[in-house]
């Protein structure tokens, strides 16, 4: 078996999102795709959402490790909004589903890890007090989220240019 099988599962559901809709795929198809086996699937993921969030957590990794060396607070929000701006066409799929729901909350859970891991990499002093910052940071997650998917519904996204203008919104002490 491949080391790496979530990988294989993950591109494989990309692959047929490029087909078909995300409310037709079903883990039967999937396996059947990724010619692995009912157990093989569950052992790495509970089910589609599962796969998908995973997808989502990889991006958010990979635009963390980018966004870790960029210049400036705005650069390392463009990083991240350009992740999501090269993918606007997948991204609208998902939201096309009837998953929806569930799709917007897993962009809202990952938006608000790479801002919690950003901050912390960043070794940024609080100067919010403690009991705020878990609802600051769902502030600007459900924000950054709903700016990034109404901006993607309307066409392709500048992202050096919304995230000049989020990062205005952001208090310059977090920054």
């Amino acid at each position: 078996m491949p080391a790496d099988m979530k990988n294989i599962i993950a591109h494989t559901l990309l692959d047929l999102m490029q087909q078909k809709s995300l409310d037709k795929i079903t883990v039967k198809s999937l396996i059947d795709t990724c010619g692995i086996s009912r157990q093989t699937f569950y052992y790495h993921f509970q089910d589609i959402m599962d796969v998908l969030s995973w997808i989502m957590k990889q991006a958010a990794t990979n635009a963390l490790e980018q966004s870790l060396k960029a210049q400036s607070p705005e650069e390392a929000l463009s990083i991240f909004l350009s992740s999501a701006s090269t993918n606007r066409q997948l991204i609208q799929r998902l939201l096309d589903s009837q998953r929806r729901a569930q799709i917007e909350e897993l962009f809202v859970q990952t938006t608000k890890k790479y801002l919690v891991d950003l901050l912390l990499h960043r070794s940024v002093s609080a100067v919010l007090p403690y009991a705020n910052v878990d609802t600051a940071l769902d502030f600007w997650a459900f924000g950054i989220t709903g700016v990034l998917l109404n901006s993607s519904s309307k066409g392709p996204v500048d992202a050096q240019k919304l995230a000049a203008q989020i990062i205005q919104l952001i208090p310059r002490e977090l920054l």
